[in-house]
């Protein structure tokens, strides 16, 4: 359960490996809570070089979700790593590990954005009890290379790094200039999104403005995966997954081979670029389709269910099942109603709960 969370509330995680090791030990990682506390959590992830403040859109079109997005770390008001350490892919998915522990969330569906839906993927490889369902914008799996580009890779890699060591970010004179930057990016975005995510991913000092995240977020990946590795993973993949695709996106003939790798697989392609939550149009088509996904588990319900609210006998009983109720949570791989209203009219609401 997640307790201590409330609507639009920032909040920050301390990360703690209780094994020491890993060199991750009091690194925290921020986020921002949206929507109805009282709903299910759902963790939310965003791309590389974004923040946690790239799902505000989204979130607005969901008020009735629980959306815990939060920012990994090297981004947004998240610790960085150490100067020696490098930003490996799948460093992120032991801090994503620590940081539902700190949640003290068991099983969860997951939103992740480009780079945070390929970690999303690695998580639900590793951890298939732990993931429900996964909601993936414009991103899959990682980019993976030709297993003989690999050294040259790695040595190219390892060549800039060590140029890199004492590497500032840019600074800019005004925040309106940086905003601007952002919006003209490798993967442009509107200016009121930009500004969002300017908002969360900046730090003012006396010479001006400059991004929080780590710039050793832009030197490439001493190691990477190849194409085994990856399909490896994604055949691992149990949960069910939604994957939303731009027509101006990423996506090209080559994710077909990664699709096929997916057990349980929906795609739904939109008008858009790769920052589909980032735009109206995307965020509220999104939204739609999400509402839809859960509501489509209300078919699960017991057949007679609607008979049993009607009944004079129960029309003024007062009902909730509370996933906050940890019996429930261990006795339950799911419950899918919550009577929550006032007597004579009984409402059920999608909650999700711990697998047995």
């Amino acid at each position: 359960m997640v307790t201590g969370l409330n609507k639009n509330k920032e909040f920050t995680l301390n990360i703690n490996n209780i094994n020491n090791i890993n060199n991750i030990n009091n690194m925290n990682m921020s986020g921002i809570v949206y929507g109805n506390p009282k709903s299910p959590p759902v963790i939310a992830l965003h791309g590389w070089l974004d923040n946690a403040a790239s799902f505000e859109i989204l979130a607005r079109q969901l008020p009735d979700q629980h959306i815990i997005a939060l920012d990994f770390i090297g981004h947004g008001k998240s610790s960085h790593r150490g100067l020696n350490s490098p930003y490996y892919l799948w460093d992120n998915v032991i801090d994503l590990y620590l940081a539902l522990e700190a949640l003290h969330v068991d099983k969860v569906d997951f939103i992740g954005h480009s780079m945070g839906a390929s970690i999303a993927m690695l998580f639900a490889a590793c951890f298939p009890e732990k993931v429900g369902k996964l909601l993936l914008i414009e991103g899959l799996a990682p980019l993976h290379y030709p297993a003989s580009n690999l050294p040259g890779a790695m040595a190219k890699a390892i060549r800039k790094r060590v140029k890199s060591y004492a590497r500032s970010g840019k600074v800019y004179p005004e925040f309106e200039a940086l905003v601007s930057a952002r919006a003209q990016g490798m993967f442009p975005v509107s200016m009121s999104a930009a500004r969002l995510l300017s908002e969360r991913g900046s730090i003012k000092s006396e010479q001006g403005y400059r991004w929080s995240s780590d710039p050793a977020l832009l030197l490439p990946s001493i190691n990477r995966f190849s194409k085994s590795q990856i399909k490896a993973f994604l055949k691992s993949v149990e949960a069910e997954v939604f994957l939303f695709l731009a027509t101006d996106g990423l996506a090209d003939e080559r994710w077909q081979e990664y699709m096929d790798d997916v057990a349980q697989l929906q795609v739904t392609r939109l008008e858009g670029n790769h920052h589909l939550h980032l735009q109206n149009t995307g965020a509220i088509a999104i939204a739609e389709k999400v509402r839809h996904i859960y509501s489509r588990e209300l078919d699960d319900l017991p057949a007679n269910l609607e008979s049993l609210c009607a009944s004079p006998a129960l029309s003024l009983l007062y009902f909730r099942i509370d996933y906050a109720f940890g019996e429930l949570h261990a006795k339950y791989k799911r419950i899918y109603y919550i009577f929550e209203s006032i007597p004579k009219t009984l409402a059920y609401r999608l909650v999700s709960i711990k697998s047995k």
